[in-house]
This record gives structure tokens, C-alpha cells and sequence, in this order.
């Protein structure tokens, strides 16, 4: 018998701002052969705070002293411009790479680019790889084979008009933060806050999550839906819709390394009824 396939859609709960380092105290260092070990964690409330949209904080070296991040505060709010000492800092593009200038007061500017060193921050596991390069230190790995610098989260930022969606973001589809506040600006069922947490556009009626097709077989069901590389997906089915009904996780959760959609294949189908959600959230949510 071919299962009847329900087609629903539950996104996570925003999350609050980031506070102190988001660095694991277990996995908090880096390494350059001119300048030693250097501390990611900082002093836990000083230590680096690396976000979806930008870094700030303090690294910390016994050779060479902090090396700040930047100040959590872009001028326009969406990603430091590096043009000058009142905006300066580490930029993350929300595909994991990492770039801008970091700076020490002791050891001048480190710059961090992807046509070399190619700092990034995995989305699934936190940890940073590739390197930064100073002119007066010269590399710094934040990955090698004694030590890595882990985050075990990506801080929000700032939302400073309380509505579950960090200010960066609100920036980077409008330029006010009050033309988003907790409602549906595009009409499309969806409100604003789950169009964060899927980083679709909220201006955009037909950009929004939700299952687009499904294919049911003997005992397989192909699912596709639409994607974003900046989120993490989970797929989900329960056998009854009701009052405390449970989800199993069907798929492992992930991130696509393309889109614009992606297809899941459900093997082992037996269920006579079976029903479907996905859940969408920004990689390593605190």
C-alpha cells in the first residue's frame, strides 16, 4: 500500500545573543612558530566570540599579548569594513570563511584572507581551520597536529529591538531594524523570525522553507525541499499526527554544500501512514 505522506514544517526557536567567549576551553589554541601558543579562549569573559556574521574578542598570547577581534559593533551593523581603526575586525560570510584584520597592539595587523591561508570555521563540528598571517609574526595556524581552536557556538550579535532576529541580518534585508518586527512582511504565511532561522528573504512571498515534492515507492520515499548553505537541516516523520506525538529524526542533521534544493531519500518505508517536517536552524545555534 503507498503511504499517505503529510507535508509539515517546524523551524527552532531563536536564540539569545552571544555572551563572553564562544571558544571551548578544551580546544582554545593556536599555534605560529615565531610567536608560540596562543589562547583563543582568552580569559573566558575577554576570549574570542566568533559569529554568524562577525567575530569580536580577544585572543591571547604569552609572547605577544591580546589580539583583538574587533568590537562586536560594525559601523553598518552587518560586517566590519576594515577601513579604518573604528571598524575593523573578523568577518564571518556564514559559509564558514573567515576574513578581515584582527589586531595586536604589540605585533601590528593579522590578516586573515582566503586566497592563502583560508581561515574557516566548520558549521557541523566548530572547528577552525587554515591560517592568519601577520608581517611581523608571520603564520598562525589555528589548526595543526598538537592543537585546534574549536567554537562551540556562533554567537547572534546583537538584537537590539528584541525580536528574535539578530540586528546583522535585519541589516542585511533592510535598512532599519524596525521594517521586521515579529510579523510577515511578505505576506507569505511565514513570519519573519522563521525566515531568519531558514535565511530565506523575507520580502520575497515564494522564498520560504517547506517540502516542494515527494515521491513515494514500495518501501522509499524521496523528499525535496529548498535550501540554504548558510543553515542546518533536519529531516523528521512520525506514523500519527495527535496530542505528545513523537518525531524521529530521519536523517542525520546537515548542511548542503549547494542548492538551490536538496532530495532525501527515506529507505525502509513500511509505515502505512507516514508524516514529514524539516527543521531548519543557523549552524552551531547556542
Amino acid at each position: 500500500m503507498k503511504n499517505q505522506i503529510l507535508i509539515a514544517l517546524v523551524l527552532v526557536s531563536a536564540s539569545a545573543c552571544i555572551a563572553a567567549s564562544t571558544i571551548d576551553p578544551a580546544n582554545k589554541y593556536a599555534y605560529g612558530a615565531n610567536v608560540g601558543w596562543i589562547n583563543a579562549e582568552g580569559d573566558s569573559t575577554n576570549g574570542a566570540a566568533i559569529g554568524f556574521a562577525f567575530c569580536e574578542g580577544y585572543m591571547y598570547g604569552a609572547n605577544v599579548g591580546w589580539i583583538h577581534l574587533g568590537d562586536g559593533a560594525p559601523v553598518n551593523g552587518i560586517a566590519y569594513a576594515n577601513d579604518s581603526a573604528n571598524d575593523y575586525g573578523i568577518n564571518h560570510d556564514g559559509l564558514g570563511n573567515l576574513t578581515g584584520y584582527a589586531y595586536g597592539a604589540n605585533i601590528g595587523w593579522i590578516n586573515f584572507e582566503q586566497t592563502y591561508g583560508k581561515p574557516q570555521v566548520d558549521l557541523l563540528t566548530g572547528i577552525l581551520s587554515g591560517f592568519a598571517w601577520g608581517a611581523n609574526v608571520g603564520w598562525i595556524s589555528l589548526s595543526n597536529a598538537f592543537a585546534h581552536v574549536r567554537t562551540q557556538t556562533l554567537g547572534t550579535g546583537p538584537d537590539t529591538d528584541f525580536d528574535g532576529i539578530p540586528d546583522a541580518w535585519e541589516y542585511g534585508h533592510t535598512n532599519a531594524l524596525p521594517i521586521l518586527n515579529g510579523g510577515d512582511a511578505d505576506g507569505d504565511g511565514v513570519s519573519d523570525l522563521d525566515e531568519y532561522l531558514a535565511d530565506t528573504d523575507p520580502f520575497d512571498g515564494g522564498d520560504y522553507l517547506r517540502i516542494t515534492d515527494f515521491q513515494t515507492f514500495e518501501t522509499t520515499n524521496l523528499v525535496t525541499w529548498p535550501v540554504n548553505s548558510t543553515r542546518q537541516y533536519t529531516l523528521q516523520h512520525a506514523i500519527a499526527l495527535s496530542n505528545g506525538m513523537s518525531w524521529t529524526t530521519t536523517s542525520s542533521p546537515f548542511i548542503p554544500p549547494f542548492g538551490p534544493d536538496v532530495q532525501e531519500t527515506v529507505p525502509g518505508v513500511t509505515d502505512t501512514n507516514r508524516f514529514y517536517r524539516v527543521q531548519a536552524a543557523p549552524p552551531l545555534s547556542p
